[in-house]
């Protein structure tokens, strides 16, 4: 999992097209303040801390939808690009 100082932009975009939040934060400030750490981690630290209350439920289909906005983009991969199911 990459970490958060491997982000490939200087700004970072989480978004959730469920309950239509959109921050945007500066990685090396987020570096600093809480330290080098995993993007899976940082993400639920970000949803954790806008009190998202999607992230606990059991119901696959109603759980919080925050994502990195732009990572896929940035990384210049696509999901046809994905390794097979094993």
């Amino acid at each position: 999992m990459p970490m958060l100082s491997e982000f490939p932009s200087d700004k970072i975009i989480v978004s959730c097209d469920k309950c239509g939040m959109r921050k945007q934060y500066d990685r090396d400030a987020m570096v600093r303040a809480g330290g080098d750490r995993t993007l899976a981690l940082l993400l639920d630290a970000i949803v954790a801390r806008i009190g998202c209350t999607r992230t606990n439920t059991f119901n696959i289909y109603d759980r919080c939808g925050a994502k990195y906005e732009e990572l896929v983009r940035l990384l210049g991969m696509s999901t046809s690009h994905r390794a097979p199911d094993r």
